[in-house]
């Protein structure tokens, strides 16, 4: 039986009570891939956390302990990818019909079990995996490019918000990065969109949003308002629950119309406080406060997350020290660079707040909207991320001015 290379790689978990059964099973799948045994369903759900490949698990029905039904049932909650398998006897029967509608079971097969029909089955669940895997691929694709229109409207219809929604996408992915917290597609998502339904807003109201400034009772409805004309743009779009989760735990408005169970704001809970987090830093850095300052008032207010705070100070690694902070005329600036100061046009409105992480378009957008700046300076902060050669030409031509 052939199996390309993608296949041969990947990890098949058999469990079962019976250490002769397990040898027997790893003999006979071991050239289907990588296979790891193990005696009980806690110790499987302990190993597979550290097996990032695992395909197919392989579960006995009656073993001291958690049974068969219960262990796939709890593969399902946490690796929904995994093709789950059922090895029963006869007098089981009950008990495997139970374990189909909990663990939503690919295949369950009779023991004694031939060794082909096995090893076929087997077969058939990694490429069901392979297919699961595939199909969620593209699905994600898609609402990706979904998402990023909208992404990509407020950039047109208010570049400001669009520029600090940037900033505090980027910085919660270096935070997940340092403190070994998985920021993944629908956190990066949630976080873009946190300042779509500023779009709506009246200039001033965008500028206090944006600065984290107190708002009265009126600009607080006004401010729900436009959330909630945000998240009707998102009802159309197919397969962003988590996204709309997060969103709805990060502003409390949103939660209308959307029961979100204990479990699951367990499981989000750390999403969303990594949000809110670096969502505080960025608009205390919007309203022109240093680094030191900002991660200091951090730490006052949040004292309970005293792990993040210090992941978002390495994370920010240079910018924190405020003598890293040079005035740049326009043609030096760069992509990924932050503005250090906020910049208005000539007749007073905002284009950019501080913190805003420019793009490739803003030098353009910058010169339309205050062509007086052509041979200004603008105050910024360079991070760690654009070190090397093009660090070292700024610096040096920055000296030299």
């Amino acid at each position: 039986m052939s199996l390309d290379g993608a296949e041969a790689r990947m990890q098949i978990l058999c469990i079962d009570d019976d250490p002769d059964v397990l040898a027997g099973l790893q003999l006979s799948l071991r050239g289907l891939g990588e296979v790891h045994v193990v005696s009980d369903g806690e110790q499987a759900l302990t190993l597979a956390a550290g097996l990032p490949r695992l395909a197919v698990v392989l579960c006995d029905m009656r073993m001291p302990g958690l049974s068969g039904d219960e262990v796939l049932a709890r593969f399902r909650q946490q690796w929904p990818l995994v093709t789950r398998l059922l090895l029963t006897g006869y007098s089981d029967l009950d008990a495997a019909i139970r374990a189909i509608n909990q663990g939503r079971l690919f295949r369950f097969l009779n023991k004694p079990c031939p060794r082909d029909v096995l090893q076929q089955a087997v077969n058939d669940a990694l490429e069901h995996h392979r297919l699961l895997c595939a199909e969620r691929e593209l699905l994600e694709q898609t609402v990706r490019g979904c998402m990023q229109a909208l992404v990509d409207a407020l950039a047109m219809a208010s570049p400001a918000s669009y520029g600090q929604a940037q900033r505090l996408s980027s910085l919660i992915q270096q935070v997940g990065e340092h403190c070994r917290h998985e920021a993944g597609w629908a956190t990066t998502m949630a976080a873009m969109l946190a300042n779509l339904g500023l779009v709506s807003l009246r200039p001033a109201l965008q500028e206090k949003v944006l600065h984290g400034l107190a708002l009265d009772a009126g600009e607080m409805q006004e401010l729900e308002r436009g959330h909630r004309r945000a998240m009707a743009l998102l009802d159309s779009i197919p397969r962003i629950q988590p996204v709309r989760q997060l969103l709805c735990l990060i502003e409390p408005a949103l939660a209308e119309g959307l029961v979100i169970g204990p479990a699951e704001r367990q499981r989000l809970a750390p999403q969303v406080q990594l949000i809110r987090l670096v969502r505080r830093y960025v608009q205390l850095e919007a309203a022109g406060m240093a680094a030191q300052q900002a991660l200091a008032r951090l730490q006052a207010e949040l004292p309970e997350d005293a792990e993040l705070i210090e992941a978002l100070r390495v994370a920010l690694g240079p910018q924190a020290d405020i003598d890293r902070l040079l005035e740049l005329s326009p043609d030096m600036l760069r992509a990924g660079m932050v503005l250090a100061r906020a910049v208005h046009t000539g007749h007073g409105l905002l284009l950019a707040p501080a913190g805003y992480q420019i793009n490739d378009s803003f030098v353009e957008r910058l010169l339309d909207a205050c062509p007086e700046l052509r041979h200004g300076r603008i105050a910024v902060i360079i991070p760690a991320r654009l070190g090397g050669h093009l660090h070292h030409q700024l610096l040096t031509r920055a000296a030299g001015d």
